[in-house]
């Protein structure tokens, strides 16, 4: 038992045809409604908020700017990130990916974490400070873990790729080139949420032999191995008909003329951020802070990055790469109300990880959506640490 802490597709085409600046605007709710994490059109949803100058549109820095002015949202305060290491991992096709650490390098473990589509490593505020504190200072005694960040490639400080290499194999291949480069050696547990989930079964699909031997543990947040592309959000039938007819449209705009796409969202940035807030939370009274710097988050995503990272969404199966990940103790967890990802998609989940028992463990937050991670932050926090105790009482009992 889990744990809880037709016609009118023609008329509405006919009429984005005819306005492609109403079917940009749209898609700011309906593409929303169409993606596994905080979603495609709520991409760069606080331009208002987030300065031009801020964000360049690779992501990364630009000059002049101060890593204190991208942080300045976070609702731990500015300086509650603070990296030990920063590094830029090449990847096979010249990608540059963000590295942050936390924790000595000789640490007898490595938590590497992996975020969800559109958003970036600072996602994981809450888990890299209270984990940091407890596993990866010494406290008096010698630090339990190293905690490992990075940026998808598009997404916060890392550069972009090619159009066709926006696909889970290929963020698969980024992780193994982050661990190769930042974890040549020991074990590893790797923490993902959504898309980052994604990544992790698009890694046990491409090298499932690091699972049992490498990666001694994996969390599975908010995420799913598959059959995305048909999920309601909670929407009318109506709505989702609509969102339906919509989405070619749209993704062809951001695509092909995201200057165009970016202008249109400025102006609906205010419906659009309630969207936001609808389909990331569940709890009414979330503090405004985490909304803004989801926002924030959000805001260093190009458009066009987001819509060519969305068929792979879409299209995931990833449930046949489930096997190597039963080698290894595994925690599925998320929130009872989360719209994007609903929690029967963890549910199956569990089921092909073999159901619950002495190597699976299934946490479902009580109310929180599909940003559980900031919504609920001690609840996740707490089974991580859980979860990184087991994986370390079985690493020990193995060098025994």
């Amino acid at each position: 038992m889990a744990r809880s802490s037709g016609p009118a597709r023609s008329g509405v085409t006919g009429a984005l045809e005819r306005h492609p600046a109403v079917g940009v605007a749209g898609a700011v709710v309906g593409l929303a409604a169409a993606t596994t994490a905080v979603g495609v059109a709520v991409a760069r949803i606080a331009t208002r908020r987030v300065r031009a100058d801020r964000v360049s549109p690779t992501g990364a820095l630009p000059e002049g700017a101060s890593d204190a002015e991208l942080r300045e949202d976070d609702p731990l305060g500015a300086a509650s990130r603070r990296a030990d290491r920063t590094a830029l991992v090449p990847a096979e096709d010249g990608v540059l990916l963000a590295v942050e650490e936390v924790g000595p390098l000789d640490a007898p473990l490595t938590v590497v974490f992996v975020h969800g589509y559109t958003l970036s490593m600072a996602s994981w505020t809450y888990q890299r400070r209270s984990l940091g504190a407890e596993l990866a200072t010494a406290n008096g005694h010698r630090p339990g873990a190293r905690l490992v960040f990075y940026d998808h490639r598009g997404h916060g400080s890392s550069s972009r790729g090619p159009a066709e290499h926006s696909t889970i194999e290929q963020l698969a291949h980024d992780l193994r080139t982050v661990l190769d480069a930042r974890v040549p050696e020991g074990p590893v547990v790797l923490v993902a949420h959504s898309m980052g989930g994604m990544t992790v079964m698009g890694l046990a699909d491409v090298a499932p032999e690091l699972f049992g031997t490498k990666v001694v543990g994996v969390a599975l947040v908010s995420t799913s191995s598959g059959n995305l592309a048909d999920l309601s959000f909670g929407m009318p039938e109506f709505l989702t008909r609509v969102r339906a007819a919509v989405l070619p449209i749209a993704a062809f705009t951001m695509r092909r003329r995201p200057a165009f796409a970016e202008r249109t969202r400025r102006l609906a940035a205010d419906v659009v951020s309630a969207a936001t807030r609808s389909l990331s939370f569940a709890s009414a009274d979330v503090d405004p802070r985490l909304g803004r710097y989801v926002d924030s988050m959000i805001g260093g995503t190009p458009v066009d990055v987001i819509a060519e990272f969305y068929p792979a969404l879409a299209g995931l199966d990833e449930t046949g790469a489930l096997q190597p990940l039963r080698r290894v103790p595994t925690l599925v967890l998320t929130g009872d109300e989360d719209r994007m990802i609903p929690k029967e998609h963890s549910d199956t989940l569990v089921e092909l990880l073999g159901g619950e028992g002495p190597m699976v463990e299934y946490v479902v937050v009580a109310r929180a959506g599909h940003l559980v991670t900031l919504e609920r932050p001690e609840e996740v926090t707490r089974a991580l640490a859980g979860l990184l105790r087991r994986v370390a009482a079985t690493t020990a009992r193995v060098r025994d």
